[in-house]
């Protein structure tokens, strides 16, 4: 735990400011917290400004559709373990369409957001759709994270243009394939499953999605 504590008191230095993170990430929220705290005793509290801490709020798919107390309850639960007054960014993720419920819950976090304990709010993971029918709900959503690289270009299908048009920004992950987008993967065989953490099996599952190892490396 101290381990990356240490290193993100050293990322704004490098010009590092912005954090993503999530609700379902084990011990990460509480982690970044102990951070902000430590930076703030070390650089003053007006130089918290500078960080921007973007969270989650990934209610859990067999809980679907949350409360509105569930909701504040979780939100209530990041602003503790994120030592803030206000979240900067929560982006929404759902896991089940078949389940109703999803509009009513970005009007809850809505609410929260007038109250002022967000700041701004997001969205991740939705197919352009989802996305769109929560755009004309009136959820007033400024970003949308979603894996967006050479190797998974779905985005690219109708999304990007969404995004576009409703002045939306894209914050895209997986951009470099978890690293095999980079001079250390090419020319090599192909390593198969057998790899060091779950990031790159799942980035190796994209390439198995996107063609055979030879187009991959070609």
């Amino acid at each position: 735990r101290e381990r990356p504590v240490q290193d993100m008191l050293a990322f704004p230095t490098a010009g590092i400011t912005t954090f993503d993170c999530a609700d379902i990430y084990r011990g990460v929220e509480e982690m970044i917290g102990e951070f902000r705290l430590r930076y703030a005793n070390r650089h003053g509290a007006d130089a918290l400004r500078r960080l921007r801490i973007h969270t989650k709020y990934v209610p859990d798919a067999d809980s679907l559709p949350p409360s509105r107390a569930a909701t504040r309850a979780t939100i209530e639960r990041s602003l503790r373990r994120l030592r803030q007054t206000q979240l900067d960014l929560v982006q929404l993720h759902w896991w089940r369409y078949d389940v109703d419920g999803l509009v009513e819950t970005a009007l809850h976090l809505k609410e929260l957001q007038k109250e002022g304990r967000i700041d701004q709010l997001g969205a991740t993971n939705f197919d352009t759709p989802h996305l769109a029918r929560l755009l004309d709900a009136g959820i007033p959503l400024v970003a949308f994270q979603i894996q967006y690289s050479l190797l998974d270009r779905r985005p690219e299908n109708g999304m990007t243009s969404l995004l576009a048009a409703r002045g939306l920004k894209l914050l895209a992950y997986g951009s470099l394939g978890g690293g095999f987008l980079s001079d250390a993967w090419l020319g090599r065989p192909d390593p198969g499953h057998a790899l060091a953490n779950r990031s790159l099996v799942k980035y190796r599952l994209i390439i198995d999605e996107f063609g055979p190892w030879d187009l991959f490396q070609a």
